[in-house]
């Protein structure tokens, strides 16, 4: 992925054309102040794939907290369903 980087007043002055560039080119924008990230544009495959690991580490994160606590992710799932299908 290529990576350009950006002032926040450039960023205003150019954001249709860094948008095409996002879009079309898989650019990934960082927008700086003052020499401070202050932001970022990605393309929406980026941003997707960064939520999906972020959804995968706080499953892992729950995992182990159950796993301390003697309960099986498995085994919560299970229990959970059988509650749901007892109020149904």
């Amino acid at each position: 992925m290529n990576i350009k980087r950006v002032s926040v007043a450039e960023g205003k002055r150019s954001f249709t054309q860094l948008l095409k560039q996002v879009e079309k080119e898989g650019t990934a924008v960082l927008i700086f102040r003052r020499n401070q990230l202050a932001g970022a544009l990605l393309p929406a495959e980026e941003y997707e794939r960064l939520e999906r690991l972020q959804a995968y580490f706080e499953a892992l994160q729950l995992s182990n907290q159950l796993a301390h606590l003697g309960v099986s992710a498995a085994e919560l799932a299970r229990e959970a369903r059988e509650e749901l299908e007892e109020r149904a």
